[in-house]
């Protein structure tokens, strides 16, 4: 039997109380058991480490050496698992939040090995409610996305870095007129019924469509309010409506996205966090991982 931490806490509990049966109750076990376990370390040995006597134990000489060992080896591993609670208690747990995009999803998936700290992830359905949680000190960093000209309202002590800008595409059923052409021409889908989030009606990204459909000589027809994107997917598929789209947006089978001619519509992924903040000093790690999870979609979506 090769000596375990868990027999040197007993040796020393046994030394300290002077009893088996003490001993025992200190280490919340039978009398029986300690009485067993001392003879196996004793056999492990190969000689004595306590003298029974008719009022307890005692240590014989080669125990005081044992025992001497035992306790630094105790102490050692008490002092170890006091750090380890320590620097669990002192380890703050980073609260990242964003509306859908790759630089959240990158983020959700790698930051926390970046920062060697843990990471929990709010996605909320658009930008506002993702700052105005992070304003209200309830996250610590937000990937969100937003439209030039229709920007994500600035808040005291929220500092913004921009991390891409990429053109908006419009997803299209396969067997959709204009799905073979290159480029779409905006004016070419006045006609067209539309599917899109509620949740940006006074601002944000349903503002700055409806604003560029106008400008191309029509108003939109939103017929299809949704948040959820699998649904809007659906929809599209089944030529029930047609949708804007990040330009790294992951494809479905039976959709296709085109640009549409001019990019009249682009669409910023930013980065923002609190300053002064958990994150303050991290800030090159943060805007590079953002620069990554943005590029490596937009790799994989191949428009480099």
């Amino acid at each position: 039997m090769e000596l375990e931490l868990r027999h040197l806490r007993t040796l020393v509990t046994i030394a300290d109380t002077g009893s088996l049966t003490r001993a025992a109750a200190t280490l919340l076990l039978s009398q029986p058991a300690v009485s067993t376990q001392l003879k196996r370390i004793e056999a492990a040995l190969g000689r004595p480490v306590f003298i029974r006597e008719a009022t307890g134990v005692r240590p014989t000489r080669f125990g005081d050496e044992v025992l001497a060992h035992a306790r630094n080896a105790v102490a050692s591993a008490d002092r170890i698992r006091e750090s380890k609670r320590i620097a669990a208690a002192e380890t703050v747990t980073v609260r990242l939040g964003g509306s859908p995009g790759p630089v959240f999803s990158h983020l959700a998936t790698k930051l926390s090995g970046l920062i060697d700290a843990p990471v929990v992830s709010h996605q909320f359905p658009s930008a506002s409610w993702a700052l105005d949680r992070l304003a209200g000190d309830q996250l610590d960093v937000a990937a969100i996305t937003d439209v030039p000209g229709y920007e994500s309202r600035p808040q005291a002590g929220i500092v913004h870095a921009v991390i891409g800008i990429e053109p908006a595409l419009v997803l299209l059923p396969h067997g959709h007129p204009l799905a073979e052409k290159e480029r779409v021409d905006l004016a070419d889908l006045a006609d067209e019924s539309w599917t899109m989030s509620p949740l940006e009606r006074d601002g944000g990204d349903r503002a700055a469509f409806i604003a560029t459909c106008m400008a191309a000589g029509f108003t939109p027809r939103i017929d299809h309010d949704i948040v959820d994107a699998g649904t809007a997917f659906d929809l599209v598929i089944q030529g029930a409506a047609i949708a804007l789209a990040q330009g790294g947006v992951r494809m479905r089978e039976g959709t296709v996205a085109k640009r549409l001619t001019g990019d009249p519509i682009r669409v910023r992924h930013v980065l923002a966090w609190r300053d002064p903040g958990r994150l303050a000093d991290c800030q090159h790690t943060l805007v590079t991982a953002a620069e990554e999870g943005f590029a490596s979609r937009r790799r994989a979506a191949d428009l480099e």
